[in-house]
């Protein structure tokens, strides 16, 4: 695998990030994502210090990732469950036609 510095910009600063160039594009749109949480937090709070705000979008961007990943393993353990009901429903079903 091919890896090179390509570079993002985050807050007017430019960064250089170790990676494959085919994903140069996957790379700008989560500078771009991160650039626009750190928009955000700079907007409702007024903080000037780039690193305070960095922090704080790191923070607001790992609660979304938590957030998200209970929401999957709720729907995944509510999937499992409705699962499980129809497979009882399905043999008890069969055990009634099977007996009368």
């Amino acid at each position: 695998m091919i890896e090179e510095k390509i570079p993002v910009i985050i807050l007017g600063q430019t960064y250089e990030i170790l990676g494959n160039p085919s994903d140069a594009l996957y790379y700008n749109s989560l500078a771009r994502y991160i650039e626009e949480k750190m928009k955000e937090i700079q907007q409702m709070t007024h903080i000037v210090s780039t690193q305070k705000i960095a922090v704080l979008a790191a923070l607001n961007i790992a609660d979304e990732l938590f957030q998200d990943r209970e929401n999957k393993s709720s729907s995944s353990n509510s999937q499992e469950k409705k699962q499980e009901d129809l497979i009882k429903l399905l043999e008890q079903t069969l055990k009634e036609t099977t007996v009368e």
